[in-house]
Parts: structure tokens; sequence; C-alpha cells
């Protein structure tokens, strides 16, 4: 059945997997970790400030984060939910939302506020299961 599901998968979620394969051939040090739900998890060198990031079947988190749980669910097995749902429209939707909340969020640093109070963030904790 899963040689199935991950074509079909891999086709409705093509924008974020061109964007992961892109992503993949650029960087250095690219090491898998777990595979988990039809999506690869891997340790690859990411942007300053971003623990992580989930491109359809892929789901990248930087070499500190590699053990760590919390990261790891909330990319792999939130934001992925996010890609599956969402389809083509995920890096509408989900990423570029992300990505911009990640630059607001840094600079800004607002007092009583979490990075996972944003709407995005939030959903992926819920998918994964986190509280």
């Amino acid at each position: 059945m899963r040689y199935i599901l991950f074509p079909l998968t891999f086709l409705w979620q093509l924008p974020q997997n061109l964007v992961a394969l892109v992503v993949l051939l650029c960087s250095k040090n690219v090491h898998k970790i777990d595979y988990r739900h039809g999506c690869f998890v891997l340790s690859a060198n990411l942007p300053k400030g971003a623990g992580g990031v989930s491109l359809g079947n892929f789901a990248f988190v930087c070499p500190e984060c590699a053990n760590d749980e919390h990261t790891i669910r909330h990319e792999a097995d939130g934001h992925t939910v996010d890609s599956l749902i969402f389809g083509p429209l995920y890096l509408l939707v989900i990423g570029l939302p992300s990505v911009l909340h990640l630059m607001w969020y840094n600079r800004k640093r607002p007092a009583g506020k979490s990075y996972y109070d944003f709407y995005t963030e939030r959903w992926a904790n819920k998918h994964a299961g986190i509280k």
C-alpha cells in the first residue's frame, strides 16, 4: 500500500517536494535521522534561528535539534500533516506565513508571546500531539 501512497502524496505535495529537493542538492552534511509517516527526517544546515523546516515528504532539522524530539515531532508529525491537508497550497497557507513569522519573531521577541502562538506553529503542535 505504501508503494501506492508515497507517489500519490509526493505528487499532491509537489511544490514543496521540489523545494525540498533543491534544499537537498544545495545542502552539505545532510544526514537521515528518521522516517515517519512517509516523511524523511533529515539533519541539515538551516538559516539562523530555524530549528526545522517541513517541505512535503521531507522534514529538515538543524544539527543542534537532531536529537530534540519536540522539534522532530513538530516538523515531521505536525507540519507534515499540514502539507498533506493543503497539498499544493501548503507553501502559501503555511510555509510563507511561517517564514515571515519566524523573521518577525526573531527581530521583535514580543514579551508574553511564544513563537508557538502563531497559527501555523499551533496547528503543527496540535497535529503532533504536543501541548
